[in-house]
């Protein structure tokens, strides 16, 4: 399980083997054997050092974000998994034909998935509003073809054909988040894919949960395999991006994030007037505490759900470990690597 700090005055501390989480005259423990992760999102917890060591003993991450999910710091203990050799690899396959393979399978990755989410809703949409079904059918069709380009797509290293890559992948998105945005309640505003700084409704869902939860899992199965967080092959270089992890990302983020945040609006889980915070309550905070609450809720029952991938059944925080380990596997000349999809 994940422990979440998003109240202000809460105190983490630590009673032997349990961690103590109180607030004001209410005391939980829970047993550390059954804590997977800690996530604070707001500026007014506290820690004991003692907690910390409890987390780092028990190669529990800890993980500090902003209100608006992005985190500004992970704890994990010192002591890292995988092998030297791996790494070595890693950064010379930058130069090589390896790098580019998998900067054109983490594309591929992610525009199978776009393509077979807008057919999902096609499907379920089929009876209730048929010429909405047959629109997101054919951005979902539109968007394979571009997947085919990128397919056919050789180069000696990444360098050669980055730019193509990221073109062909702003193809596939407008087909994409043109799609999403004929599901999105109206009343949400939602005009288009926006980063950081959103202010829309819809936006700034994503952005949570690409940050707070998909971030962060990808960031552990990476450091997990043995790998360098920060040299990537799909994003460029740059001091303080951790290239990697985003580019792993682009694989779940359609399956982890996007399906939950249109579920939830569609089953009238989360309504539109009340996402935002109250305005002069908590500094910095964007989303309330009932929407943070319910979409940390959702997305950790998404991560645990249990999927079929290559033959194998299990749950998608597996597949992100898998596929982690599949590129160090892949660097090493020792299998080749396959992006995860999930079918419609």
């Amino acid at each position: 399980m994940k422990i979440f700090l998003d109240d202000f005055g809460l105190f983490l501390g630590r009673k032997r083997n349990r961690f103590v989480i109180k607030k004001g005259g209410e005391v939980k423990e829970i047993v550390a054997d059954d804590v997977e992760s800690i996530i604070c999102c707001s500026s007014g917890v506290s820690f004991s050092s003692s907690a910390l060591n409890l987390a780092v003993k028990n190669n529990i991450q800890v993980v500090l974000a902003r209100h608006g999910g992005w985190p500004y710091a992970i704890l994990m203990p010192s002591s890292l998994t995988g092998s030297v050799r791996a790494r070595r690899e890693q950064f010379l396959a930058y130069n090589d034909e390896r790098g580019f393979i998998l900067a054109k399978r983490f594309v591929i990755g992610k525009l199978v998935n776009q393509a077979n989410l807008l057919k999902l809703l096609a499907k379920n949409r089929r009876q209730t509003s048929p010429k909405l079904s047959e629109s997101l059918y054919e951005a979902g069709r539109a968007i394979e073809q571009v997947a085919a380009k990128v397919d056919e797509l050789m180069a000696a290293s990444v360098d050669e054909k980055r730019q193509d890559l990221m073109n062909l992948e702003a193809e596939a998105a407008r087909s994409y988040w043109g799609g999403i945005q004929q599901v999105v309640p109206p009343e949400l505003g939602f005009k288009g894919r926006e980063t950081r700084g959103a202010r829309d409704p819809f936006n700034a869902m994503l952005n949570f949960g690409y940050q707070t939860i998909l971030f962060s899992e990808i960031w552990k199965a990476v450091c997990y395999a043995g790998l360098d967080f920060y040299a990537g092959y799909l994003h460029a270089d740059r001091p303080g991006k951790p290239s990697l992890v985003l580019d792993l990302m682009e694989e779940f983020r359609q399956q982890v994030v996007d399906r939950t945040l249109i579920s939830l609006m569609a089953k009238g889980m989360i309504k539109p007037e009340e996402i935002f915070a109250e305005e002069g309550g908590e500094e910095g905070r964007i989303l309330s505490k009932e929407v943070v609450k319910t979409l940390l809720k959702s997305l950790q029952e998404r991560l645990d759900m249990e999927v079929m991938f290559e033959g194998q059944r299990g749950t998608i925080k597996g597949f992100m470990h898998n596929q982690a380990r599949r590129i160090a596997r892949f660097l090493l000349h020792e299998s080749d690597y396959k992006p995860f999809t999930l079918g419609w």
